[in-house]
């Protein structure tokens, strides 16, 4: 069930692959300030879910209520502008560029008065990239490259992040820098959705979770309610890794 008070708030959302249903009526909320996990098998719709409140995929049916307006239908770059940025499975940095200027064409987004606060402020928040400012992207670990990501998206004072699956192909090291860096996302009162496959500590670090199955919410709940049991009846084995 969905409640106005929202900020993200999806509504029987159905979305279609030609005649192939990947999504059928999901339905979640996602408080202001909060951060929830979706999790699920490969195949469940995770992305399809996120590129579809992204904009980046048509919803056949539902609706997708962002600060309490439906943009079902907004072109993807409106809604980034809007203040929802979705960061796909992979860097999203310009490896050849320097840390400084991956930040300074970021914040090409912002008013020109604004961005070199913005900047400075992404620096704060994230000290290793100050350290770094001159070093190209692409020379950074993997960790820090995902941090990087994440400091893009923040200096243009997004309202929510879905991070999509951003501790892919990473070591323990680097999967906790990322989460350590989205932690800080969060103390800044940024809304997050992550889609994790590393469950255990997606769990530690969300307020909430859903699981997906075939396409539609097979349970949602605290992150704390989510038992052993229900993870093994839907995620199998991968309820049992365990990176915290």
């Amino acid at each position: 069930m969905t409640t106005s008070s929202a900020l993200l708030s999806v509504k029987d959302l159905r979305v279609t692959y030609g005649p192939a249903l990947a999504l059928q009526n999901v339905s979640i909320d996602v408080p202001n300030g909060s951060a929830l996990a979706v999790l699920g098998p490969n195949g469940a719709g995770k992305s399809t879910l996120a590129r579809a409140v992204s904009g980046l995929v048509p919803a056949a049916a539902g609706t997708v209520a962002f600060d309490g307006v439906d943009i079902v239908k907004r072109p993807p770059h409106r809604i980034r502008q809007g203040g929802l940025v979705y960061l796909p499975e992979g860097r999203g940095i310009f490896p050849t560029l320097s840390v400084l200027e991956n930040l300074r064409l970021a914040s090409g987004l912002l008013p020109r008065s604004a961005r070199r606060e913005a900047i400075a402020r992404g620096m704060e928040i994230f000290p290793p990239l100050a350290a770094r400012r001159g070093m190209k992207a692409g020379m950074l670990s993997g960790g820090e490259q995902q941090m990087l990501s994440l400091c893009r998206a923040l200096i243009v004072e997004p309202k929510v992040i879905i991070a999509d699956e951003l501790s892919l192909g990473l070591a323990p090291r680097a999967v906790e820098l990322v989460f350590e860096s989205l932690d800080r996302l969060k103390q800044q009162d940024v809304t997050i959705v992550i889609i994790e496959q590393f469950v255990h500590r997606a769990l530690k670090f969300a307020d909430r979770a859903v699981l997906l199955s075939r396409g539609q919410v097979a349970w949602q709940g605290a992150s704390v309610e989510a038992k052993n049991e229900v993870l093994a009846r839907y995620l199998g084995d991968a309820a049992t890794a365990d990176v915290a």
